[in-house]
């Protein structure tokens, strides 16, 4: 049985948990531990812990924004993967929530980031199109080129920029929107 199961305050974040985080994401495609800790407190932030029968197998974060909610990040353990965990998190995800479901991922320029789209694509998921960068995490990482991929719906130009500028304003924090 798969179990999301929020992280309330900083004292919830296990080392298991910032492991899972650190070993799934490249340093440029993740936050500081230390800020994961202070968005604990923004309102819009949610932290899951993905739990399949008492063990800790991965996380899922996600924002909840006005017209749609964005997950941030999501990891399984490599270890676990390839098991349904991650399919039967993200229809949790899907059934708790009727807004547009907004996620972020690699182009397809590896096998796993060809895996990753296919993941999303079986869940009902589709490729946006446009151009999207996520932006740097902090001064010393870099932009990354990324696709957006949104569920129920494939997201048309104009409402792709909408969503594009506020994920940047809001997730990111980014307020010189020209250099992405």
């Amino acid at each position: 049985m798969i179990k999301l199961i929020p992280v309330s305050n900083s004292d919830d974040l296990s080392d298991d948990l910032k492991q899972i985080y650190i070993g799934s994401f490249p340093p440029d495609e993740r936050r500081d531990w230390q800020k994961m800790k202070e968005l604990l407190q923004h309102s819009s932030f949610i932290l899951n812990q993905v739990f399949e029968n008492e063990e800790l197998v991965g996380l899922i974060s996600h924002w909840n924004l006005p017209n749609f909610l964005f997950i941030e990040h999501f990891a399984i353990l490599q270890s676990k993967r390839g098991k349904g965990i991650g399919s039967r998190a993200l229809k949790q995800v899907i059934a708790e929530n009727l807004k547009t479901i907004i996620i972020e991922v690699e182009e397809p320029i590896s096998d796993d980031a060809r895996r990753r789209i296919a993941f999303y694509e079986s869940a009902g998921f589709s490729v946006c199109e446009g151009i999207y960068h996520q932006p740097p995490y902090s001064p010393d990482k870099n932009k990354v080129k990324m696709l957006l991929m949104s569920f129920p719906e494939k997201i048309l130009p104009p409402e792709f920029d909408e969503i594009k500028t506020r994920i940047y304003r809001e997730v990111y924090q980014q307020k010189d929107l020209e250099t992405f």
